[in-house]
């Protein structure tokens, strides 16, 4: 994601784009902006239990999604996703995390059909 943001930040300076980098005073603005918006979410508390909030929603989105990325039979478009984010390298140690943890195929769930036997 850095190098994403970067490269945009690098190319910034035409004039048929509208400006990717913010000049300084615009950047301190959205600091304030991001500082008051905070205090009055956490009203004054500690920043960490909100970032832990974040960070375990992240988590359980991406392992639905990477779960059913496996799930479907699309390894390769989870592998070209993962690699355009953290690298190849990185990306084959998380595909392969991925892998061990999840079966290929779940077996479908079976319904009681009120006799006593599994449909």
């Amino acid at each position: 994601m850095a190098r994403y943001l970067v490269a945009l930040a690098e190319r910034d300076g035409g004039e048929a784009e509208p400006a990717m980098a913010l000049a300084g005073e615009e950047q301190r603005e959205l600091l304030g902006a991001v500082r008051e918006v905070r205090s009055l979410v956490l009203e004054g508390a500690d920043a960490a239990p909100l970032v832990r909030d974040m960070q375990e929603r992240v988590a359980v989105q991406f392992a639905a999604w990477s779960r059913s990325m496996v799930r479907s039979g699309r390894r390769d478009g989870l592998m070209e996703a993962l690699a355009a984010v953290l690298g190849e390298d990185r990306a084959r140690v998380v595909a392969h995390s991925l892998a061990a943890a999840t079966p290929a195929v779940d077996a479908p769930e079976k319904e009681d059909d009120g006799q006593g036997s599994l449909l």
